[in-house]
């Protein structure tokens, strides 16, 4: 079987151009997740993971899609291939004229090293650059800060409730991680709530 894998990191994403992607290659499924890349704790990747079988094909667009953090990327892989089956990153060569298979490996997990190493840096620029123009807005007093999605005066019907159900959990006592797991929101979000309780 082939199989892609197309992931968004918030619900507001569009997951429309790697689903068509994936879909002009004729894979078989694609699994389609609006989940952060930050972590693992993302059930539709661990369904594709659980069905893979021997000689199967994970097609992704691009590395960051299967994860943003480097020790995790790295898991996914291990665990793909430790299934017999293989990955597909289609921004990446996939030296299928190499013949000898030992060589073919070698040169994609080179790769792949390569490119997660060079997202990992592209990561911490980023940040960098945020930090540093945040820093510039507050000394001009300009900086605002994110808006906020999640509360009880958003205009979005939804995060209304998801913030209100995820403050009922915390009250109750359920441990963050539960909560992670029971509404999909990301740990950042829930811990800024319980903070919001703890004042």
């Amino acid at each position: 079987m082939i199989y892609g894998y197309a992931r968004v990191s918030s619900k507001d994403q569009n997951l429309a151009r790697q689903i068509q992607t994936l879909s002009e290659l004729g894979v078989d499924k694609i699994f389609e997740e609006k989940a952060s890349g930050a972590t693992l704790s993302r059930p539709i990747l661990k369904q594709l993971l659980a069905l893979l079988e021997p000689e199967d094909v994970v097609k992704v667009i691009s590395l960051d899609r299967l994860g943003r953090n480097v020790n995790d990327v790295t898991n996914v892989i291990i665990e793909i291939r430790s299934k017999g089956a293989h990955i597909d990153f289609l921004d990446m060569p996939s030296y299928k004229e190499v013949h000898d298979e030992n060589t073919r490996n070698l040169l994609s997990s080179i790769t792949i090293e390569l490119q997660k190493y060079l997202a990992a840096e592209e990561r911490k620029k980023i940040l960098e650059r945020q930090r540093q123009g945040i820093a510039l807005a507050k000394l001009r007093g300009v900086y605002q800060g994110r808006p906020i999605l999640y509360g009880p005066n958003v205009s979005n019907l939804d995060r209304r409730k998801q913030y209100f159900e995820i403050k009922r959990l915390l009250k109750l006592g359920t441990p963050v991680r539960k909560i992670q797991q029971l509404t999909g929101r990301s740990l950042t979000l829930i811990q800024r709530i319980k903070n919001e309780l703890s004042i």
